[in-house]
């Protein structure tokens, strides 16, 4: 029994310890967790995993795989100021480098011939010293990271923590448990099958991980043809606007002939109805240029036709764009306000003439950009608002109308830890206020 005390004291000081303090500066730096006291938290992490990886080695052999489950909550519970997904983050990546480094470490050292598989069995103390290059080679790497700025992961981290990438941080977690499964066979199969039992793992595990690559590129491939059929659309409406602009240009002679002609005739009352037309033209869209975002402009100008052709009154003012950063994509500026014209739009086609009008406006202050689409509307219940947001949700005909649009603006919005609001007014007036942040590191993780 002392000689099992003294061997958990062995590994635990010169192993458990530097393992988890280079796994855990390591896990910080790479995926850019930020936690008070970095130096202590990590030294009372590598010093309570020693003392519970120590209990451990004093149980039967049977029950020590659970020792990385007891860390696991270990981490779990002295981090727990830190966001569980993050923590989730850190656990998987301490996993796999505690698992990859022994298991690596162990296999190097039987195949040059450094160790024997039943010394190593034996007497767990005999690959310690291949583990104190290992652990010092992964706080090496750690403090370059650190020193070079660099955290490789933190995008990909902040990726995780989006709501509509839920069900792919769902993936990883089962990666990581399909690694744990794997190296739980592999500590019971390696007495009798050593070989066979490593090779499987390694292969096991990197098949695993190729699976992980190639699916998390899937997804990032299918959210970008996404967002390149959006920016087309928007693309060809900025076209129109510049085609516009162009006809205008073209057809100053023609405008110039027309008014000297007028002059000539001294047909006064006709050439002032004239220049008044065409000076609500070039207005109009001298009024879209000075929007000074491009694609809200081509925007306004699509839905601008699609009003006159049906009679609405479409009224727009813009205030302050200039300062619009990197918060918002231009191509979900289109989806948040596209979607409340369309769906505004929509609502008046069949009022009085009276009641067909249909007003955007944005503005900005110092953080944010506002929108705000307003339309005359019937009476909206409370149980309509709660669910006017629900994919699906109409109240229009089935069959005329999918239900998505507002869907759609609720996510591009809680994408950006924006705000969403609809209000009616006492004229029955329908309102949707979206408060965007302007610039990205004004968007919280």
């Amino acid at each position: 029994m002392l000689d099992k005390i003294l061997m958990s004291l062995e590994i635990g000081i010169f192993s458990t310890i530097p393992q988890s303090a280079a796994g855990l500066f390591f896990t910080l730096i790479f995926w850019d967790i930020r936690v008070e006291r970095p130096r202590l938290r990590i030294a009372q992490f590598a010093a309570a995993s020693a003392i519970l990886f120590m209990i451990v080695l004093l149980l039967p052999e049977t029950v020590r795989p659970i020792s990385q489950v007891l860390i696991t909550a270990l981490l779990m519970y002295m981090f727990r100021e830190i966001p569980w997904r993050d923590r989730a983050i850190m656990a998987f990546t301490l996993a796999i480098l505690y698992i990859g480094l022994e298991i690596t470490t162990a296999f190097a050292a039987i195949t040059l011939g450094l160790a024997r598989q039943s010394e190593l069995a034996d007497d767990p103390r005999a690959v310690v010293p291949y583990l104190i290059l290992g652990n010092a080679f992964v706080a090496l790497v750690a403090a370059l990271l650190r020193r070079s700025r660099l955290s490789p992961g933190k995008a990909i981290r902040l990726f995780f923590h989006q709501k509509q990438n839920r069900l792919l941080f769902s993936l990883v977690l089962l990666f990581s448990g399909n690694i744990f499964i794997s190296s739980v066979v592999f500590y019971y199969v390696m007495d009798s099958h050593p070989f066979a039992a490593s090779y499987t793992l390694v292969a096991t595990s990197l098949v695993s991980v190729v699976i992980l690559i190639v699916t998390i590129r899937s997804i990032i491939a299918v959210k970008n043809r996404e967002i390149l059929n959006t920016q087309e659309t928007y693309v060809d409406e900025i076209d129109n606007l510049f085609t516009t602009i162009r006809g205008q240009r073209h057809d100053f002679l023609n405008h110039v002939q027309v008014i000297q002609a007028f002059v000539r005739r001294k047909k006064f009352d006709e050439l002032d109805r004239y220049v008044s037309e065409l000076v609500g033209e070039i207005v109009e869209i001298n009024d879209l240029i000075q929007i000074g975002h491009p694609a809200l402009a081509a925007l306004i100008k699509s839905k601008m036709v699609y009003a006159l052709d049906r009679k609405i009154d479409f009224r727009y003012s813009f205030e302050g764009m200039d300062r619009i950063g990197d918060g918002v994509a231009s191509v979900d500026f289109v989806k948040i306000a596209g979607n409340l014209l369309d769906n505004a739009l929509e609502e008046v086609l069949n009022r009085a003439p009276e009641d067909r009008w249909v007003e955007i406006s944005g503005w900005t202050d110092e953080h944010h950009f506002y929108l705000s689409v307003s339309n005359p509307a019937y009476s909206v219940t409370e149980e309509q608002k709660a669910n006017m947001f629900r994919s699906g949700f109409t109240t229009k005909k089935k069959g005329v109308h999918s239900g998505l649009g507002l869907s759609i603006v609720k996510e591009r919005v809680g994408h950006y830890r924006g705000q969403l609001d609809v209000e009616t007014e006492a004229d029955h007036v329908l309102s949707f206020r979206v408060k965007l942040p302007l610039r990205l590191h004004t968007i919280a993780p």
